[in-house]
């Protein structure tokens, strides 16, 4: 059964990747996991061939465990920038915050110089840790002593569970995931005016993940256009090629996510090409250039 599971897989990601590279502008992908149960499905090198041939300039890349991304990092150069997650071990991603000795295994990494940044750190209300979890504020500590960005991930249906958040450390360059996931323009707008050192990302926005923010032309649903022009400077976007976030039973089975990624790569091209060149160009590359101090 296996067997064939690799088989379909290899015949999706042939197919996805059939667009010649010379007819697609650089672009920069700030949101890649290259996780154990993706290891199960393509090697790093295969998975680099797939962002190559996309013609991704800059990969940043979360894993569980962390060091899956320092594989990427191997098989394909600096162009790809390794995140350290607090998901040290494949069992840990749902109770991490318990674990008091982890803010010491994530500064010892931190010190390698292997990492770029912190993240995807996941926060939902109503489960999981408090904000105020010692752990969870250990990691914010770190990326403010280390001068890191902090890719955050928070499940809420309003943006005030975030404000206090990043209101509280100004100095951390927050890329806060998916936007907010389910938010729209007029929770994102009040966060964004508040809080200069958050960044979004527009990763898994797309009809595959979270709500879909654009028609079947690629324009922009209501209110969106105005706030990434208001805010061009601080938008980014990506993929998240994962494909059973939602489905829960299905974390702990190999992930095809990468499978898709033709799919979730483009839907980005096509809504930012709805925006003059100038703007698009900061969307696709510039903006994630500048954040993560490359050229």
């Amino acid at each position: 059964m296996k067997h064939f599971i690799l088989i379909i897989f290899s015949l999706m990601v042939l197919t996805a990747c059939s667009l010649p590279k010379h007819e697609l502008s650089p672009f920069a992908d700030i949101h890649l996991h290259f996780n154990w149960d993706h290891e199960e499905l393509l090697s790093a090198k295969e998975a680099v061939k797939i962002l190559e041939d996309h013609n991704v300039v800059l990969a940043v890349v979360s894993s569980v465990p962390s060091h899956y991304s320092l594989k990427l990092k191997e098989a394909g150069g600096d162009w790809i920038i390794p995140l350290v997650t607090p998901y040290y071990h494949a069992g840990n991603r749902l109770n991490w915050y318990f674990d008091k000795t982890l803010v010491g295994k994530i500064r010892k990494l931190i010190e390698t110089g292997d990492y770029a940044g912190i993240g995807e750190v996941h926060l939902a209300t109503g489960v999981g840790q408090r904000r105020d979890n010692p752990v969870f504020v250990g990691l914010l500590e770190l990326a403010k002593e280390f001068n890191l960005p902090f890719l955050i991930h928070t499940d809420a249906g309003d943006y005030r569970y975030f404000l206090p958040i990043c209101k509280k450390y100004p100095e951390i360059r927050f890329l806060w995931a998916h936007a907010g996931g389910v938010l729209g323009p007029e929770q994102l707008e009040p966060l964004m005016q508040a809080c200069p050192n958050v960044w979004l990302d527009l990763a898994a926005r797309d009809p595959w993940h979270y709500d879909y923010f654009a028609y079947d032309d690629y324009s922009l649903l209501d209110g969106w256009r105005e706030l990434i022009i208001k805010y061009q400077d601080r938008v980014m976007t990506g993929t998240d090629p994962v494909w059973n976030a939602h489905q829960i039973y299905r974390w702990y089975e190999a992930d095809e996510g990468w499978a898709h990624y033709s799919d979730f790569h483009h839907f980005q091209r096509r809504w930012m090409a709805r925006f003059p060149a100038n703007i698009e160009q900061k969307l696709r590359l510039t903006n994630a250039q500048k954040f993560f101090g490359v050229k």
